[in-house]
């Protein structure tokens, strides 16, 4: 067997991957789920399950890496800019 297939991190990135599978594959066999955007049947949007895990996965996804660029990115604030320098610390030397 091969080193990378002994490490734990592959061994349940599989498990993961195959649970995903299975629910994909799982609710896909399922009936169309229907969605009524406006009332008395004006427009109505008729997705598959599987449409509606997918979509959710690759929402959740991608707003997860905007809120995270978003909230790691530096400040542009002018307050910081214009903050005073902090006095530098102290030396103090000691000889024993």
């Amino acid at each position: 067997m091969p080193a990378f297939a002994k490490n734990p991190k592959f061994i349940i990135g599989t498990i993961v991957v195959l649970w995903v599978a299975y629910v994909i594959y799982a609710n896909f066999q399922i009936e169309m789920v229907t969605f009524y955007l406006l009332p008395f049947d004006i427009l109505k949007l008729q997705l598959r399950l599987s449409a509606v895990i997918i979509g959710a996965a690759i929402f959740g996804a991608v707003a997860t890496i905007v809120i995270h660029w978003l909230w790691r990115r530096p400040s542009n604030s002018s307050s910081a800019a214009t903050a005073p320098p902090s006095p530098p610390a102290p030396k103090s030397s000691t000889v024993a």
